[in-house]
């Protein structure tokens, strides 16, 4: 079976998370963190999209790295209407929601699959994004609030809520996630985020 070459791009409030991997091996990694007066200066979230790409390829040059042979490029995927969880390969409706923001959270993770896409082209690979942050799939008695018709809309990090019940269904109970319920704390640098693991929510 082959083993893929993905470059994992998370581009979030105050920095840029990349990795280079090899089927599951860590071939490199970087965490750039943003000076605020740097970013106050662009107009829009989407307005910074040529900073972070060329912050990306110049860690990369400095290090040696090459993309010629990557396989995917994977953002993280802001910006989208609500779906259900998994990984969609980034076409032009997808970049259209992430660069106006279509489910009206503005935040920087709407960059992801519009530097995915970028490198993509550049490099003659395919763009994808996995859980992004609308996934949705609660149950109908999960949205109720309390109040007659106030519903709750989801915004969350499903890319690493999913990703810890998994790991923990594989290395510590050697079982199948899907056969798994699971309580999973996000705490990020914004605002926590709780949600209850029941197989595949």
């Amino acid at each position: 079976m082959k083993e893929y070459k993905v470059l994992a791009i998370n581009p979030g409030s105050t920095s840029t998370k990349i990795a280079l991997f090899q089927g599951e091996k860590c071939l490199y990694t970087q965490n750039v963190s943003h000076d605020a007066n740097e970013l106050a200066q662009y107009e829009t979230i989407s307005a910074q999209l040529p900073y972070r790409r060329n912050m990306i390829l110049d860690l990369l040059k400095e290090a040696g790295v090459s993309l010629e042979d990557v396989d995917v490029f994977v953002g993280r995927g802001g910006g989208l209407l609500a779906m259900e969880g998994g990984t969609y390969e980034v076409d032009a409706l997808m970049l259209e929601h992430a660069r106006t923001m279509a489910n009206g959270v503005i935040h920087p993770a709407a960059l992801g699959s519009q530097l995915a896409f970028e490198f993509a082209g550049k490099y003659g690979s395919r763009a994808m994004v996995v859980n992004p942050p609308d996934v949705d799939e609660l149950q109908d008695l999960a949205r109720m609030t309390g109040i007659r018709g106030v519903n709750r809309v989801i915004h969350l990090h499903a890319l690493n809520l999913k990703e810890t019940a998994i790991r923990h269904s594989k290395n510590v109970l050697n079982k199948k996630y899907e056969e798994a319920n699971y309580i999973v704390c996000h705490i990020g640098g914004e605002s926590p985020y709780l949600r209850i693991e029941k197989g595949k929510w």
